[in-house]
Parts: structure tokens; sequence; C-alpha cells
């Protein structure tokens, strides 16, 4: 087969909302991206070429220009404002940030192809796109919304640091990232190696940095009327669960390089220095759409595990559910209308720290409905409502300070527009 001719593409689509929150003492609306890093809005530059040999090439680069989200690390790098915003910042900016979210290039042939660059390694989305109903641009199992948003009613102050939402959700492959299921669900540097297809049954292996291993499969067949998707992963980090490590914490006084009466100021810094862990992810979803009937449901279970150096304050491992049932079908003329409920169970995803201050098991509880009008492939717009709660399990003392903590009520009005 002989060369071809570059051809090149730009894709994407705009996920924006007006987005509600009642924390029970304060509620306010604002403007923001919506759904997180990947769902939200993303703009791809993509081209492919044939080469000889019936070989066939490519690149991908793809940015996520999100507004309402000032650049909260201060590093350049782009987070999405529903992990990291929280009553404090989210309603004082206006503007927005672009980010790198991907850049890479592919080989391929008819022995699979080779993906080397910044991109979706085999089990980002595993837990996510699992799902055949596609309604994912309202809601998936990863905690996006409220994640950073601060725990009211507390009573007395936050134990091991654990102010937000997200703080009871963290994942250990992504050492602390608090959205509790897709775990390793973030863009690496890395090297991936699709096989070529075995009929409704696809295959990924990767390598990212630093030392980050893993594999996926999925299936995905239509018997009759029934959309039937499964998939499964595993991923090990090898610097993975640094949450969950011992703590080792050292004070040493340090010269300020300022002088008092002639003699040094010194100053005391503290330090903590962590044991050495790594992490290890399964993640399986299923999914089913009857296309007939419209109705679809599909569930999500995570377990993550540490070894090495992990605390004796910490879990060595968590699970994570999430489950979503509702009907979509054509009841207008304007295109498929959906509804579906949801319930995630986020349980023992907290630090070392957090144990240390008494806290002994954790339950992130999280429920949800939504409906969504789709204007054929174009568009969709949604109303999407969602309730936080936490139970805490440990010390009298620990118990104490979350058993009365105000359920977080979130609800945004969204609108997803595709090009």
């Amino acid at each position: 087969e002989e060369a071809a001719g570059p051809s090149w593409n730009i894709s994407g689509w705009v996920n924006e909302s007006m987005s509600y929150y009642d924390d029970g003492e304060g509620s306010d609306m604002v403007q923001m991206s919506d759904n997180g890093t990947t769902l939200g809005s993303r703009i791809t530059f993509s081209g492919s070429t044939k080469l000889n040999g019936g070989l066939d090439a490519g690149f991908d680069v793809t940015i996520e220009p999100f507004s309402g989200n000032p650049n909260f690390t201060g590093n350049g790098n782009q987070i999405t404002p529903l992990v990291f915003s929280n009553q404090d910042n989210i309603d004082n900016f206006n503007g927005g940030d672009i980010g790198l979210l991907g850049s890479s290039v592919y080989l391929g042939g008819s022995w699979g192809k080779v993906t080397i660059g910044l991109q979706s390694m085999p089990t980002d989305n595993i837990g996510v796109l699992g799902d055949p109903s596609m309604t994912i641009w309202s809601g998936v199992g990863a905690l996006f919304r409220g994640s950073g948003f601060f725990i009211r009613g507390l009573n007395g102050e936050a134990l091991g640091g654990a102010v937000n939402w997200g703080s009871f959700a963290q994942c250990m492959t992504s050492n602390g990232l608090g959205i509790g299921i897709d775990c390793n669900g973030v863009y690496r540097n890395g090297i991936r190696y699709d096989l070529p297809a075995f009929g409704p049954v696809s295959i990924a292996v990767g390598y990212a940095n630093d030392d980050i291993y893993d594999i996926a499969a999925k299936y995905a067949e239509k018997i009759g009327d029934v959309e039937v998707r499964f998939h499964l992963g595993y991923a090990y980090n090898a610097n993975g669960a640094a949450n969950v490590a011992e703590r080792t914490i050292s004070t040493s006084s340090v010269d300020t390089g300022m002088t008092a009466g002639g003699d040094p100021v010194m100053a005391d810094v503290t330090s903590v220095a962590l044991g050495d862990t790594d992490s290890k992810m399964f993640t399986m979803q299923l999914g089913l759409w009857d296309t007939n009937t419209g109705l679809f449901g599909n569930i999500t279970y995570q377990r993550e595990e540490a070894d090495g150096d992990v605390s004796d304050y910490a879990e060595d491992e968590n699970d994570a559910y999430y489950t979503k049932l509702g009907i979509r079908k054509p009841f207008t003329k304007l295109g498929d209308t959906a509804f579906y409920v949801e319930y995630g169970l986020y349980k023992d995803q907290y630090s070392a720290a957090m144990g240390e201050a008494g806290i002994t098991g954790t339950e992130l509880t999280r429920t949800g409905m939504a409906l969504e009008q789709y204007f054929g492939s174009k568009m969709i717009i949604y109303g999407k409502y969602e309730q936080l709660d936490i139970d805490v399990d440990g010390t009298p003392a620990a118990e104490n300070v979350y058993d009365d903590v105000d359920e977080l009520d979130l609800f945004s009005l969204g609108v997803t527009y595709f090009f």
C-alpha cells in the first residue's frame, strides 16, 4: 500500500454550566466549566497519514479551555475547577485558563498501534466509558462536583487536614487525588500499545512516568437490542499510596540568617518524611442499554491496595462503588431525552494523617439524579442534582467532630456543544 497525503481535524466540545450549592451554612450560584477534566471543555487537533508498507501514523494535541477557573497551582498546570474550587474561591474569579491535556504521536499497522507522549493511558476512564448510554457529560463515578468544597457543621477542628469532601475520597494510584473512582484517570507521559482487536474485545498495555504500568481489556457488542460494554483494568504505581504511607515527623533548628544582639536567630522547622509505598488498582465496569425500551444501567467497582511502609493509622485497601440507572430514548422530535438516578459509595479512602488524628473508617455517600435533552449529536442541555454525606468511625473524639456535619447539595444547569 502506497503512502497517502495527510488529513487533519479539529474536534471537541464545550461544557459550561450555572452551578448552585447549599452547604448548610450558605449558598451561591456561579458560572463555570462543568464535569471535570476530559469531560469539561476541550479542543483536539488531530491528524493522520498513510505510510508505505501498510503503516499509518498520526498525532493528537488536546487543550482544555476552562472558564471560571483561576490557576490554583500557580505553576502553569491546568486543573479542573470542579475538583479544586470551594466556597471561598468559586465566586471571585472572572476569566479562564487554557491548559495542555495531551500531546502524542502514534504509529500503527496490522500488528496494532503504539502511541508515545502525554496521553490517556489504558486504565484512564476504565470506569467511565463502559456506560453505553453515554450519559457521561452530566455525571460519572468520579467525584468531580464538590470535591474541593469545605465540610460545614464540624464539631471542632477538622482532623488530619480533612477539611473538604475530597479528603474522604482519596486515591492511592494518583496520590491523594480526591475523586474516589477512576483513580488512574489522568493523562500521563508514557507509551501504550493497543493490540489488534479480537472481535468485540480490545486490549491495551501501557507504561508511564514514573514506573506506572497498566493493562485494560474492553468488550463492546450489541446483542439483539441490547448494547453491552464490559471493562476491566489493572494499574500498578511503584510510587503510589504516598497518602497512606508511614509519616516520620521531625523538628530541626535552622539559622534564619538574621541576628539579635549579635547572636544568630534560629527557627524550628518541621518536616515530614514518608515511607516507601506502592499501589495496585483494579477496576471493572459493566453497562447495558436496551435501545428498544431505552432502559439502561451500569455498575462500577474499584479496589486499591497499598504495599510497603503503610502507616498503622491508615487502611492498606479501599473500595469504591458507583451505579447509574435510567432511560434514554427519543420522546420528542428534538432528540433523545434521558433521565437517571445514581448512587456512589467511597469507603475508607482516608489518609494516614487523618488516621493519626483518630479516624479508623469512613464512608462518603453520593446520591443524585439528572435530566438530559439531546439535540441530535450536536448539543445536550442537562440539569443535575447531587448530595454528598459522610459517616466517620474512630475514637469518640474523632466521631464527634464529624457526627453532625451538614450535607452538601449541588445543582448544575449545563449545556454541552460538540463540534
